[in-house]
This record gives C-alpha cells, structure tokens and sequence, in this order.
C-alpha cells in the first residue's frame, strides 16, 4: 500500500480543456496504476530508476526535439486531443502494509503471598488499576499500586525494636499510648512524676553524667551535647568534656521538661534512640515496676531508603493520601500517617505497616484473564490467584527476517482497524531474537501501542494492517509514471504540451516513485506545466 501527499493537483486535459473533476480520475485514465507498477517491480524495488520504466511504452521517437501532434496538410496545424495532467510539487511517500492482530501482553499470574480462605476475587474481564483490590484473603485486600519494582519486604518506618527500662523501682505515672510517634526530646513515660527522656544517638547511656571538676570526658557526653544544642540549648562547646557550660545547658533544659533541675543527669533519665520511634507496647499507668522491667516498648530501627518506598508514596499521593507527603525513598512519620489513612479507606488492619503480600505492584493498569483460584479455595504461599495481561490492547506484528530492519522501537506508524479506521500508533519493541511460525520461518514480534486506545475497544484479536513510511522525499517536481516516454536511443522524456496545444518532448531524469508519481529532474520542466498522458 503507498501514500502520497501533494502540495499542488494532478489537472487533466481532454480536448484541449481543463478538466474539473477529481484527482482520481486521472489515475482512472492512465495505462499504468500504483497496483500494478508493484505488480512488475515488487514492493521491494521502489527506490530508483531506470528498471521501474521496462514497462512504459517505448516511443519511436530518435532524438529529444519539438515533435507536434496535428496535421500539416494546411497552413494551419490543428493539434489532435489529448489527455493530460498538470506537473505538480510534492511530497512523496513511499508506505510499506505489514500485517498485524489486536491483542494484550500476557503477563506473570499473580501469586498470593498470604495464606488462608479467599473471600474475593476480581472476574476475568476486569481492569484493575492504582489503589483497586485484586482479591482478598479471609477479608484483608490485597491491593495493586502503581510501581515497577515487585514487593520483596515489609515497608515500615521501623522494624527493629528496643526496651525502655523503668531505671529506678517506682509507679509508672505517665505513659503514651501504642502507635505513639517519640522524637527527641520527648518524654517516653514518667516514674514516680520524673520524665525519661528521648534523646537521638547511637551510644546507649550507661552511667551518670556531671561536672565532677574531674572534667568528665567521652563520646556519651558529645552525644549528649549534640542533642542539647539541637534541641536549641546553647552557651557550651559541642565537644566530648563536660564542663560547667555543659551542666548549666543540663539544668535550663530539666527545668523546661519537669525534672530536678540539678545539672546532673542520672543513668535511666534519658533513653537513645536512632531516630523517630513508634510505641508498640507500653506499662499502664499505676503499675508498680522495677529498675530492670522494661515499661514501654519502642520500635526504633529505621528501614534502609529504597525505590519501593518512594513507589509506595508516589501512589499513595495519587490515590489521594498524601497530604503533607514528600515522594522520596525515605519512609518518614508523614509515609506512615498516609498509610494508615489508606488502609482505613480500604478496609486493612491500620498499623501503618505495608506487610509482604497486601499489596501488589504493576506500572500499568491490568487486566484479569483467568481466576486460578475461586472463592472459597485455601491458598497458601506461592498459590496461584490471577491470569494477567496489560490492560491496553496493543498490535503485534510478526515481522519476516526480509522485513528485520524496517521498522525501530520509538517509530511512528498508522494501524489500520476493520472498517478502514486509521489510528496512530507508535513501536513499543521489536524482538532481537527469532522465533518460528508454523511454516518454520523465522519471524520477530513487534509490538505497537494505539495512541487512542478506545478506537480498538471490543476488536480485540482482531486483524489489522499497519502501514510503515519505509522511504520518502520532500518537495519534489513530479508528474504521473504513465506520462514518461522511454526513448529509442536510451533515457526518458515527457511530452509537454504547449500553449498552441503543440507538444514537445523534453528530456528528463527518473526519481523516487510512489503510487503512481515519479520525481522528474530537468530546469525545463516545472510545477504547472501540462504532460501528456495515456
């Protein structure tokens, strides 16, 4: 199949006139059609003449010169009609048709990562995007979220965990409550109306701290000075000595917080932490403890940055729970509170946690092929549930090794649907390996997206052509094939007609052909000019 895009018209003459209808009816007058110009050249053989013209009627003609048409058996020379059509400007294109079948990209089946009693599974024929239930397991959902990274862990804020010990034989007098976020500079709980402290670091306390005049030196105090001074006490050197400054910032901040306010802060006053910690058990208020017994329960180690993490937020924001969310790889205490407002929404469990297995990661919306499991079925781990395939119909195409090379990933083509319907579309791949039909020839499947994928909706496996620009030129001077006349002595001319009707042959030099246009080469022949034609 071949295209043409003309800035000018074909305008044929009969009897010396202008003709005024169509441009296809020049073609219906000419000897030779685009069809059949393929018929004898193959549509591999479109480049470049002489060879295209072994068909074109040779003229007797011996010589390039002006040769009328009429009768010279009076003064007068009455030129005879003739069919012609005007020289034109255009843009010529030469289209390769592959043939090509509505489908989707069959995916990996969808596994359950959770075990237990299927309550719900989506039917086959759903498309299921961000933030829908693919199925649930004993009524928890397990739900898809836009990512191209699979799920391979828990997603937290912390995991590891750490006992915060009473420090002195007491009666728990304040405590948080589970789920409570501790930052520094927080009071963990109260012993007997005194505060524990939060403080950031990585070095546990393990004895009293004070100006003994001694000069009192080590990396549990610098730990302590550096979080003074972020929590905006000042006056002293951040450094490993306590001092005198140091126990003067030591008595402003205990004033602040409720404690004795004696420079000296005692071993069990203050607890470390690596950063913000979640409270996931807790001594209640009234019990009596001892030094040793741990009265709240912090989990404080910190999940590594990944891209699971920023996928998780991204989607999160897009499904609409991110307020006051920053979409980075980083799980902060703003991830956590849009988790747990999204588990609220979908009916989870709200601990702010994204277990392994309740959700399910695609970058592109799906659809259900197949339930591999029903309702009522138990599963476990590794379990097949769903068939897959991308939710978007796309075109394959499977290319012939002759064709290998014709069309790139990231080309621009025009898919024919049923009824003549083009659509655009643009190659999303093409297989470097081969594989082989049934006839034992070697083909590479090329895959094409529609760029309106509603213009396929309900043709799915159905048979469409895709049309593929494989040569083209711009602006060229270009007259119908059928006007050439191939010469008795070699080369090729075209007839032109002059304003007394008379007409000359004028030598000219062959081009790019394309549905039934040729690109001529010669200064005497020009746009609007009149060649004879079959």
């Amino acid at each position: 199949m071949q295209r043409i895009e003309t800035d000018g018209s074909q305008s044929p003459q009969r009897n010396g006139e202008m003709d005024t209808e169509p441009k296809s009816e020049v073609a219906a007058s000419t000897t030779w059609s685009a069809a059949e110009i393929d018929a004898a050249i193959g549509r591999k053989q479109r480049r470049r003449w002489p060879w295209v013209l072994l068909g074109v009627v040779v003229f007797g003609a011996v010589a390039i010169g002006l040769t009328t048409r009429g009768s010279s058996t009076d003064d007068e020379v009455i030129p005879e009609a003739v069919n012609t059509a005007e020289v034109v400007t255009a843009d010529l294109v030469e289209v390769d048709t592959l043939e090509g079948t509505l489908g989707r990209v069959a995916e990996e089946p969808i596994s359950s990562l959770k075990s237990g009693v299927l309550t719900f599974v989506a039917s086959a024929g759903d498309v299921i995007d961000n933030g829908d239930v693919l199925y649930r397991v004993e009524g928890d959902p397990v739900v898809l979220l836009s990512g191209a990274a699979p799920p391979y862990r828990d997603i937290a804020l912390t995991s590891g965990t750490a006992d915060v010990v009473a420090g002195i034989n007491g009666t728990i007098t304040a405590a948080p409550e589970i789920g409570d976020v501790v930052d520094q500079g927080d009071v963990i709980f109260e012993i007997n109306g005194e505060p524990v402290i939060a403080l950031y670091g990585d070095t546990p306390a393990y004895r009293t701290m004070q100006d003994l005049s001694t000069n009192m030196t080590g990396l549990d105090v610098a730990q302590l000075e550096a979080a003074l001074s972020a929590l905006g006490y000042t006056g002293f050197t951040v450094d490993d000595e306590y001092t005198n400054a140091t126990e003067n910032a030591v008595e402003d901040w205990q004033e602040d917080i409720g404690a004795d306010d004696d420079g000296i802060v005692n071993l069990g006053e203050v607890f470390y932490i690596p950063g913000p910690s979640i409270v996931t058990s807790v001594t209640q208020v009234g019990t009596q403890v001892s030094a040793s017994q741990p009265a709240v329960v912090l989990a404080t180690e910190a999940l590594s940055a990944g891209v699971d993490v920023a996928q998780l937020e991204a989607a999160l924001v897009a499904l609409g729970f991110g307020e006051g969310l920053t979409v980075d790889d980083t799980f902060t205490i703003d991830t956590r509170d849009s988790v747990i407002a999204w588990q609220e929404a979908i009916g989870a469990e709200t601990d702010g946690i994204v277990n392994l297995g309740e959700v399910y990661f695609s970058a592109d919306a799906l659809r259900i092929s197949d339930q591999l499991s029903s309702i009522g079925a138990t599963i476990g781990n590794g379990s097949p549930v769903l068939g897959i395939t991308a939710a978007d119909i796309v075109v394959k195409v499977d290319l012939s090794a002759d064709d290998q090379g014709l069309v790139d990933a990231g080309d621009s083509v025009v898919v024919v649907l049923p009824g003549d319907v083009e659509v655009a579309g643009t190659v999303d791949s093409v297989a470097t390996i081969a594989t082989f039909d049934q006839q034992g020839n070697a083909i590479f499947e090329v895959v094409i997206s529609l760029d309106d994928n509603s213009a396929a909706a309900g043709l799915d496996e159905a048979p469409v052509d895709v049309d593929v620009v494989s040569d083209s030129v711009s602006g060229v001077v270009a007259v119908p094939v059928s006007a050439l006349v191939a010469l008795a002595e070699g080369g090729y001319a075209v007839e032109v007609q002059q304003n007394d009707g008379a007409t000359v042959l004028v030598a000219v030099e062959p081009g790019f052909y394309a549905d039934g246009l040729v690109e001529v080469s010669d200064t005497q022949v020009a746009p609007g000019m009149l060649v004879v034609v079959p």
